[in-house]
């Protein structure tokens, strides 16, 4: 009885044994289906995530084997939805995540970054290889130890990146900086050393680098913006001329960073510097001498406000310095000189509109050019020209006293004309190389000269031959021609010519003021015994007397 009481009880406690590892396993079992739903409403979980996991994709489709342990795909995942499935799995770890793959894919930059799921923190990485295949890995990270499981391509990838970036910095003209929020220089490129050991006259600088434009970038520009700071440094150049020091100009910029940092950079601007020095000097060069011109100077940009005048075009249009300083456009400037009365009258608004027009086309053109009668009796000429990007430049000019000298020029001109034409003998006047420049009423009616008949007589040679036509044969032609032509002492002489109708005509020639010649024929009165006498007395010129010699020998001979 007691062996078979023992062997219940034996019984009975391995039954009891058995049921509680049944039980066991199943709560077990139960437990960790609930952590995976957990873990994939969170977005990633802990199991799994303890080794470093490599995920390649082409073209966004997965090329590596899946894992039934992986926290991220499961094992019967699409591999056509896989890369989309990983990115909303690894969002949620890190902000960063979204923008840096954004720049992986489109710039093929690599990244490293921090992520935490629920209480483990994660490393993600990304980089494309040779093949243009993207690789993304998630793995563990070991901060706290101190160590931490990276993908060695993505590692090399970032190293070889973070090498090319700093030489690229430090092959850079321009120099740049890093500072921290206490304004302290924490890291600079080799155009930054090159500039303090240049200001220091060569002397290596060391850490701490200092701030070389410190006071001038206090405060600091704000971003977006530059701000001109200069520096000097000892000359040493070629051509270091009488001062030993040289001013080096730079427009520095300022970038903040996320971690609370700032980037500078120093953009060197010496040939800007003296190309706006130049320009300076030009301009007061200029000005200086559009002040002494009497010419009013009016430039207007391409937006048609006066960006230059002179004092003299507020002298002459009586505009006014602070209307003219004011910037007015190119219609209220011509509103204020019709107010002024400094330009005609228009005959009504329309005409008026449509003048400022033409004048603004004309101008832009180069070809604009008028002169303006003003009421007071006043003439301007009025040039436009046109000017680089636009712009256009206005002259006004007083010429009222040359219009008075031309008009009375005119008038004294036309007075002589008519004292001319009074005389009764017919005048011709001719320049040393045989042109007309004049002739009297007098000349047109003995000679007959029809228009066209006079436009063949505007030169000696066809004149006399023209003459020589309407007279019996004489020897004076010739010599009128020599007379005309030759730049010698002349004085004048008079001869005798019958036309063939039996008129005739004393022909006196005289010299005129600028080696011209004056001709006058004059028909004689039959009853005259010696009309030549009464013409002129004085003795021909040598070299007429001696053709006229010539010409009786030769007739002589012939004889």
């Amino acid at each position: 009885m007691e062996n078979a009481g023992t062997l219940i009880f034996l019984a009975i406690t391995l039954l009891t044994a058995a049921l509680a590892v049944v039980l066991t396993t199943q709560l077990l079992a139960q437990r960790g289906v609930a952590e995976r739903a957990r873990a994939s409403r969170s977005g990633g979980t802990s199991r799994g995530s303890d080794v470093l996991r490599i995920y390649r994709f082409r073209e966004k489709y997965l090329l590596s084997d899946l894992d039934a342990d992986d926290a991220y795909l499961d094992l019967d995942t699409d591999r056509s939805a896989a890369f989309k499935r990983l990115v909303t799995a690894l969002t949620p770890l890190t902000p960063d995540f979204t923008s840096r793959l954004k720049s992986l894919e489109t710039k093929g930059e690599a990244f490293l970054l921090d992520g935490r799921v629920g209480n483990d923190a994660v490393l993600i990485g990304g980089r494309l290889d040779e093949e243009d295949v993207m690789i993304l890995s998630v793995g563990p990270s070991g901060a706290v130890s101190g160590r931490q499981p990276v993908d060695a391509a993505t590692l090399a990838a970032l190293q070889s990146e973070l090498f090319d970036l700093r030489v690229a910095l430090d092959s850079s003209a321009t120099p740049m900086w890093r500072e921290d929020a206490e304004r302290h220089v924490t890291w600079a490129n080799a155009a930054y050393f090159d500039l303090v050991e240049h200001h220091r006259g060569g002397e290596a600088p060391g850490w701490p680098l200092p701030r070389i434009f410190a006071d001038q970038l206090d405060p600091a520009p704000t971003d977006g913006t530059a701000r001109r700071c200069k520096i000097t440094t000892p000359n040493s150049g070629p051509n270091m001329g009488p001062d030993p020091e040289e001013v080096r100009w730079f427009e520095v910029s300022r970038d903040l960073l996320t971690s609370g940092n700032a980037v500078f950079t120093a953009q060197p601007v010496d040939r800007l510097v003296r190309a706006e020095i130049n320009l300076r000097e030009f301009v007061q060069t200029t000005t200086k001498t559009f002040a002494a011109l009497p010419v009013g100077l009016a430039v207007f940009n391409r937006k048609r406000e006066l960006v230059t005048f002179n004092p003299a075009l507020a002298t002459l249009t009586n505009a006014g310095l602070d209307f003219l300083s004011s910037r007015p456009d190119l219609p209220a400037f011509l509103d204020r000189l019709r107010d002024r009365q400094r330009m005609p009258e228009p005959r009504n608004y329309r005409s008026w509109r449509d003048e400022i027009a033409k004048l603004e086309e004309g101008a832009e053109s180069g070809t604009y050019q008028q002169f303006w009668e003003l009421p007071d009796g006043t003439t301007f000429r009025v040039q436009g020209r046109p000017h680089p990007d636009g712009a256009i430049a206005f002259m006004f000019e007083d010429i009222t006293a040359e219009v008075s000298l031309t008009r009375q020029f005119r008038a004294d001109l036309e007075m002589f004309q008519a004292v001319l034409d009074a005389v009764p003998a017919a005048i011709a006047v001719f320049q040393a190389d045989g042109v007309m420049v004049g002739a009297n009423e007098g000349y047109k009616r003995m000679w007959g000269a029809t228009p066209e008949a006079s436009a063949t007589m505007l030169r000696l040679t066809e004149a006399t031959t023209y003459w020589a036509d309407q007279c019996k044969p004489s020897g004076i032609w010739g010599e009128i021609r020599q007379f005309v032509s030759h730049d010698s002492e002349r004085a004048p002489w008079v001869e005798q010519i019958e036309t063939k109708d039996g008129a005739r005509i004393a022909v006196r020639m005289a010299p005129a003021r600028g080696r011209a010649t004056v001709i006058q024929f004059l028909q004689l009165d039959i009853s005259m015994t010696d009309p030549l006498a009464d013409m002129d007395t004085r003795p021909a010129t040598p070299l007429l007397d001696a053709a006229r010699a010539v010409g009786t020998k030769k007739a002589a001979a012939s004889a």
